[in-house]
């Protein structure tokens, strides 16, 4: 090798040239750095030019991109500091022929050497992978298959070189991993090791994947709570096991034995004071009562029972509800059916003098009325719903009715209300144990809150980052993907929109029709507006308006009728 070029993609971009780094400032000109990033993780280093073309710049004409192109090789060039570091030969071109080095490369030839046996190379793979492929660009689309497959391949590895405790450190919710070291503490003899490993993969699974533990990993726990120790199984950890195997007949729509060990968990929670445990008994409760159609009728009877109960337990009952009655407001009944059920449940609460029990009533009516687009009303119950939640403590729906609040603000044109509300609730979604199922929702009305499409895009961008790696409830997420797509549209950034309107559209496939799948409409008329379609933009605005009527969306229907007489004008 005449002149030696070694490429760091792994865990971070960095590039010497003899010996010597690349500065920082080399870069300064990402064009260049994008052209030497893609080329060093392709299949040889090598690309055809309209390859390049397409993933580094997929909104411009070819004539614009190709012009880009010559500028990314010109300043990747002087950054290497020779014009040889970008071969081009015909419509291919190459890095640094036959003369660079690639980290990537050489770890993936270490992850072939140590799938067929070799110990020695599943070290060096184990070395190499020095963190995921250029975490800098998370949100380039051309980086993320390779990102994958790297991270999939490094996790292999760790899986044929038995390294369990790396791989759980890289993937807390690796299953085999944590049933492995359970297994070992098990043969140690250190049950209350094996217990806690339970408890690790149990709420990596929980927080990051919203599942549970498979039977074979629930099974080897009821083994190690059998173990002889020095102490029987606790109350909590009799619970858990419990609420785990409801969970795997939940997966496998077993619905009465499910029933049944929610029940199960729930009588143990209650006796020994568990209010975490009683709301997961409660969540999955409702789960099955949900897939029946009578969520209703569950949620009653456990929300009058709650109103007897003590208020550290009551709120995770409430909380273990919340996103049911969320799901309810936009479910094939509507929310107008809601108002007499909250109007019920407000007398149950007032009649108990629960604090609580009122806070979740008036939170329902306030949102309800809000849907209906009636704002004063809105406006009254969802202002007594903050008040009397802050007063419970009840900070999950003290931050729901704060972000509803916002909403209500926004209908109204006070924007600034808006942002200062919803900077409140995201302070208490990150205080709640919801906050996968809130924070996504006050993301969603902070967009809607930004009038400014360019102001609007970089809050998508940013609440795409915050949602990174996150486990987000889908329901709950609606809003924000709409109002991102919307957004992108209008700032003409039209792969993120579509990628938006994709997960939209999947969600709304839960209904045929209904309030959801207007909005999907409404946001396809935006995005068929950017692109001068005028006419089939004004025909899904007026679909989307006929749709939000049917749902009793006033509001909703009228901006979409404005948005079509406006194109027709």
């Amino acid at each position: 090798m005449d002149r030696g070029c070694a490429i760091r993609v792994l865990g971070g971009f960095r590039v010497e040239v003899e010996g010597r780094a690349v500065p920082d400032s080399a870069w300064r000109h990402r064009r260049g750095a994008d052209l030497v990033k893609i080329l060093a993780i392709a299949p040889d280093h090598r690309l055809h030019r309209e390859q390049i073309m397409d993933a580094l710049w997929p909104d411009l004409a070819p004539e614009a991109a190709a012009a880009n192109l010559r500028k990314a090789t010109h300043f990747a060039r002087r950054a290497l500091g020779s014009v040889l570091a970008i071969g081009i030969e015909g419509p291919m071109v190459e890095l640094w022929p036959s003369e660079a080095s690639v980290d990537l490369t050489e770890f993936e030839h270490a992850a072939v050497a140590a799938a067929n046996g070799d110990d020695v190379a599943a070290k060096t793979a184990t070395v190499l992978y020095a963190g995921e492929l250029l975490p800098e660009d998370p949100y380039a689309d051309w980086t993320s298959a390779a990102r994958e497959r790297a991270r999939s391949t490094f996790l292999q590895v760790l899986r044929v070189a038995r390294m369990w405790e790396r791989l759980v450190e890289v993937d807390p919710t690796d299953e085999e991993a944590h049933r492995e070291l359970m297994r070992s503490q098990v043969d140690a003899g250190n049950r209350q090791a094996a217990i806690r490993q339970f408890e690790r993969l149990r709420n990596a699974l929980r927080e990051e994947l919203g599942v549970s533990p498979d039977a074979a990993t629930v099974e080897l726990y009821e083994r190690v709570l059998e173990m002889e120790g020095d102490q029987p199984p606790t109350p909590q950890e009799r619970v858990r096991a419990t609420l785990a195997w409801g969970l795997v007949h939940w997966n496998r729509r077993a619905l009465d034995e499910a029933e049944r060990s929610a029940r199960s968990a729930r009588s143990i929670a209650i006796d020994a004071g568990l209010g975490r445990e009683l709301g997961e008994a409660s969540a999955l409760l409702g789960l099955v009562a949900h897939a029946r159609g009578n969520w209703a009728e569950q949620f009653r009877i456990e929300f009058t029972d709650s109103l007897q109960r003590p208020p550290d337990l009551a709120s995770h009952v409430f909380d273990a509800h919340l996103c049911f009655a969320e799901f309810s407001l936009y479910g094939p009944a509507g929310h107008e059916a809601i108002v007499p059920f909250a109007r019920e449940l407000l007398g149950l609460a007032t009649e108990a003098e629960s604090i609580q029990g009122e806070a979740v009533a008036a939170t329902m009516l306030g949102e309800a009325a809000l849907l209906s687009g009636d704002l004063d009303d809105a406006e009254r119950d969802l202002s007594r719903a903050v008040e009397l939640s802050a007063r419970a403590g009840q900070v999950s729906a003290q931050c729901l009715t704060t972000e509803r609040l916002a909403e209500v603000a926004i209908a109204r044109g006070r924007r600034w209300e808006a942002t200062r509300l919803l900077a409140k609730a995201k302070r208490l979604s990150q205080r709640s144990a919801l906050e996968s199922h809130l924070l996504v929702r006050v993301l969603g009305a902070s967009v809607l809150a930004t009038a400014d499409p360019g102001r609007a895009l970089s809050v998508v961008v940013d609440g795409e980052r915050a949602l990174a790696r996150r486990d987000v409830c889908d329901p709950c997420s609606m809003t924000f993907r709409v109002a991102s797509a919307t957004a992108a549209a209008r700032a003409g950034d039209f792969p993120r929109a579509e990628r938006h309107l994709e997960d939209s559209e999947r969600l709304a496939g839960m209904w045929q029709g209904g309030p959801w799948l207007a909005s999907v409409w409404e946001a396809r008329g935006v995005l068929r507006q950017a692109h001068g379609e005028r006419g089939q933009a004004a025909a899904l605005y007026r679909e989307a308006a006929e749709s939000f009527s049917r749902s009793g969306r006033v509001l909703d229907a009228r901006r979409c009728v404005r948005a079509a007489e406006q194109i027709a004008s």
